[in-house]
């Protein structure tokens, strides 16, 4: 994994802003989108180390 490469505990509990999950009904379309994020294998996601916000093409 790239040291730019910052992944996201969506369980842990914040002060501000508070847990997109306890703020938002249950049958909102957010709750599947955060699902099917955390679902994707991202091994084979280049990540650029630059940190220009280009996307790596190859």
């Amino acid at each position: 994994m790239a040291a730019r490469f910052v992944p996201i505990d969506r369980g842990t509990p914040l002060l501000l802003p508070p847990n997109l999950r306890d703020r938002v009904p249950g049958d909102r379309l957010v709750h599947f989108i955060l699902d099917a994020a955390d679902a994707l294998d991202l091994r084979q996601v280049k990540v650029n180390t630059r940190g220009t916000g280009k996307w790596l093409k190859g």
